[in-house]
């Protein structure tokens, strides 16, 4: 209930928040695609990574374009498209490129965690429990984005 009554009362923020998300999601192709050219790898995680931004990009614009109007309706779904089919398609393309990246048992103990993570957030956001989709949430994303500076890094 408080989610809907921001969502009326602060549309425009709503609106660029997950307009901003939708440029994460372009952000975060990008850079398998050049995580992939780096070592390598098959097309195939780059394909699940695509199909990830095309549900991410559907969810997004459902919440974007509904606003208040249709969000009891449109957000559950919504919801469930970018964290759990998504973010599940993200994970198992982050998955293939961290199989086929040369790494040091550490830098795959990293991995294993930062993944296990991404899967438990779209279990909780599939199954609609939020407390393991925000904790998962927040280690992945403590663990991602240094990946990526390593990433960056060590492949260049």
């Amino acid at each position: 209930m408080q989610r809907l009554v921001y969502v009326g009362t602060h549309l425009l923020a709503w609106r660029l928040g997950w307009l901003t998300w939708i440029a994460a999601a372009v952000s975060l192709l990008w850079f398998y695609w050049w995580w992939r050219d780096r070592v390598g790898a098959s097309y195939v995680p780059l394909i699940l990574g695509g199909l990830g931004l095309v549900a991410d990009v559907t969810a997004e614009l459902i919440l974007v374009v509904g606003g208040v109007e249709t969000y009891i309706a449109t957000s559950p779904f919504a919801f469930a498209l970018t964290g759990g089919v998504a973010n599940g398609l993200y994970t198992l393309c982050g998955i293939g490129l961290t199989l086929a990246t040369p790494l040091e048992a550490w830098e795959r103990a990293w991995a294993v965690v930062m993944w296990t993570a991404g899967i438990a957030l779209s279990v909780g956001a599939l199954a609609n429990i939020p407390v393991i989709t925000a904790g998962a949430t927040a280690i992945l994303f403590a663990l991602f984005c240094p990946w990526c500076l390593y990433l960056a890094v060590k492949l260049r």
